[in-house]
């Protein structure tokens, strides 16, 4: 079947950022109750429906979308400026909710065409009003069926899982890891232990050895030091088995003496890993993978939305990991090798 423009509009209004990362959904509802869509604005018992409205953040600005499945004309120019005009002479009970989206910058919205092509007249005409002219060559003759719909929106549902995790490009994260790593040196401040630290400086890179060099590519991978030796570290990505999630992070618990390898006795270490899982289980705590000394378990993302609520469970953590390679020290310490 062919792609209908329904499917189009579903597609851009579940992902606005398709046309600009910085445009969201207002809280404005229309006529199916779902807020920036189908927006009426006609007056006197007329009827007109804002195909999709969106709300540029830069600057407050609504964005009006008007999408036809078919090449633009200039009457699409006229029907969209028809729209903002609407709007701009909207009725008083209607301006009172748009006020309280936008303020003041109601009364200036962004017009956006949508259509498959669109000739150069009306590219100029278009511009000349004020109105952008987006195109979408060839969608006409695109064949899908219903799992390819679903497969788009799944895919695009995972995007905007990783866009709603409080950062949108790559080039937003640089400065959120920072702010993460500022978090974790305030946490190890507070947590008052001398021989506890963490990397002292953030490098970007785009290399995956990011534990081993203290860097990061650009996800959250820092790690902590204890007695100068690797002790734990914090991570959003390390394989496919511990992948990057919209929900949680990775918190690593790292057993220095096997980590290191101290005691050449496999009996021995695989006896330490085994006590160490057992104090972590104690602790509650769920092991997602134990490997090379590092214990692995999830942490709600939501953590990284507080600084308070991180520390408080940041400075635990810290705290587990240290009990555990004294505890590990305290039980083994006299094993000869």
């Amino acid at each position: 079947m062919n792609l209908l423009e329904k499917d189009i509009e579903d597609i851009i209004y579940n992902s606005p950022w398709l046309l600009d990362e910085r445009y969201v959904i207002p809280k404005i509802k229309g006529s199916r109750n779902e807020s920036g869509r189908q927006i009426n604005i006609g007056r006197n018992g007329l009827n007109r429906y804002i195909d999709l409205l969106f709300k540029d953040t830069r600057d407050n600005r609504p964005v009006i979308v008007e999408l036809k499945k078919e090449s633009l004309t200039r009457e699409n120019i006229a029907q969209i400026l028809e729209y903002r005009a609407l709007v701009v002479s909207m009725e008083e009970e209607n301006k009172i909710e748009w006020q309280s989206e936008f303020e003041q910058n109601y009364y200036c919205p962004k017009l956006i065409l949508i259509g498959t092509t669109a000739s150069e007249e009306v590219k100029i005409c278009a511009n000349l009003a004020g109105v952008e002219i987006r195109t979408l060559g060839g969608i006409e003759d695109l064949q899908v069926n219903f799992s390819d719909i679903n497969d788009i929106n799944d895919k695009l549902n995972n995007w905007n899982g990783f866009l709603n995790t409080g950062n949108r490009t790559i080039e937003d994260r640089d400065e959120w890891i920072k702010q993460i790593y500022d978090w974790i040196k305030n946490a190890v401040d507070e947590y008052g232990n001398g021989e506890v630290t963490t990397i002292k400086k953030l490098y970007t890179t785009s290399s995956r050895n990011a534990w081993i060099t203290d860097r990061v590519f650009p996800f959250i991978n820092m790690t902590l030091y204890y007695k100068d030796r690797y002790l734990c570290g914090v991570y959003e990505y390390y394989d496919e088995e511990l992948s990057f999630s919209d929900e949680y992070i990775y918190f690593d618990f790292l057993v220095q003496s096997i980590y290191y390898n101290e005691y050449e006795n496999e009996e021995v270490l695989e006896e330490m890993e085994n006590k160490a899982n057992v104090l972590l289980v104690n602790k509650g705590y769920e092991i997602l993978n134990f490997d090379d000394g590092m214990a692995a378990v999830k942490i709600s993302r939501s953590i990284l939305n507080d600084y308070n609520e991180f520390k408080d469970v940041f400075i635990p953590l810290i705290e587990d990991s240290v009990c555990i390679n004294d505890e590990v020290i305290k039980i083994f310490g006299d094993i000869q090798e």
